[in-house]
C-alpha cells in the first residue's frame, strides 16, 4: 500500500511539473508588466499576458466568451492497442479495440497549450484467478467500458502550411465491468461464479494504481485555415500499476488516430 501512494506521489508531480511551463510563463509575464514603463505598445503586448517562444503572446481572457474564443476544440477517431504479454493460452493476443476521443486545446495559438481529453473504447476481459487479462470473445466473462482521461501539456510546433505537436502528462483510466452478453451470473469461473469473477475483476482494475498512466504524444497537422487543421496522432501510454505490480510493460496502451482541430 506504501508502494502505491509512493507511486501515486511520484506520478502526480511528474504531471504538474509537465504543466509547469505555463505557469511559469505567466509569472514571467506580470514582471515584464511591471517593468514596462510608460511605452503603451509594450504594456499591450505584456499586459496580463506571457511571451511564449517562437513569437507570439498570450493574453488572458477578460470574459466568458474570450475564453471559449481561445480554445479549439479536437476529435481523434482510431485504434488501441493494449499490450498484453500474459500466456496467450488464457488470454487473447494484444488486442485492438477502435476509439472515438474529445479535447480541446487552450490557448490556442500559444506554443505551449494545455490539451485535456476524454477517450472511450470497450473490451473483454477475463478473471485467472490472479490478474483480469484481455480476453478472445469466446472468453469472456466481462464486457469493459473504458474511459481515458489525458491531462498533457503540448507544445505546438507551426509552419507555414502544417505544424507538429509534442507532448506529456498524466492519463488516468476508469473502466467499468459489466456481465458480458451471453454470460450469467451462475457460470463458472476461476473465482466460483461469473458473476463474482466480474466483481474481482472490477476491483482489480481500481487496485495498486492500475488506472494511473504517464503518457507521452506526438501528431502532425496540415492547416486548413487559421483554427482547421487535420492530421494524424500517436500516443503511449505507460502503465504506473504495471510497473509497481512488477508486471513491466503489460497493459501498455498505444493510441493511433486521425485528428480534427476546429
Amino acid at each position: 500500500m506504501m508502494k502505491t501512494k509512493k507511486v501515486f506521489f511520484a506520478a502526480t508531480v511528474l504531471a504538474l511539473f509537465s504543466l509547469a511551463p505555463l505557469f511559469c510563463q505567466e509569472g514571467d509575464s506580470s514582471q515584464a508588466q511591471e517593468a514596462g514603463g510608460g511605452n503603451p505598445s509594450q504594456d499591450q503586448n505584456a499586459q496580463g499576458g506571457f511571451q511564449n517562444l517562437f513569437g507570439g503572446s498570450y493574453v488572458p481572457a477578460k470574459s466568458a466568451k474570450e475564453f471559449w474564443s481561445q480554445v479549439s476544440p479536437f476529435v481523434n477517431i482510431g485504434v488501441n492497442i493494449t499490450l498484453n504479454t500474459e500466456s496467450k493460452l488464457k488470454s487473447a493476443p494484444s488486442p485492438t479495440a477502435f476509439s472515438l476521443a474529445v479535447g480541446g486545446i487552450w490557448p490556442n495559438k500559444a506554443f505551449l497549450s494545455f490539451q485535456p481529453r476524454l477517450a472511450f473504447w470497450t473490451s473483454y476481459y477475463l478473471w485467472d484467478g490472479k490478474n483480469a487479462l484481455p480476453a478472445e470473445v469466446e472468453n469472456r466473462t466481462a464486457f469493459v467500458l473504458n474511459f481515458m482521461l489525458d491531462l498533457p501539456a503540448a507544445a505546438t510546433f507551426r509552419f507555414q502550411k502544417f505544424q507538429v505537436e509534442a507532448g506529456a502528462g498524466l492519463g488516468l483510466l476508469a473502466r467499468a465491468a459489466l456481465l458480458a452478453n451471453g454470460v450469467s451470473e451462475s457460470d463458472s469461473g476461476a473465482s466460483g461464479s461469473a458473476g463474482q469473477d466480474k466483481k474481482e475483476i472490477q476491483k482489480w482494475f481500481w487496485g495498486n494504481a492500475r488506472f494511473l498512466y504517464m503518457e507521452l504524444f506526438g501528431a502532425w497537422e496540415w492547416k486548413f485555415t487559421e483554427r482547421i487543421a487535420a492530421g494524424f496522432e500517436l500516443r503511449y501510454y505507460l502503465p504506473i500499476g504495471s510497473l509497481a505490480d512488477g508486471r513491466g510493460l503489460t497493459e501498455s496502451i498505444i493510441a493511433l488516430s486521425a485528428k480534427l482541430i476546429f
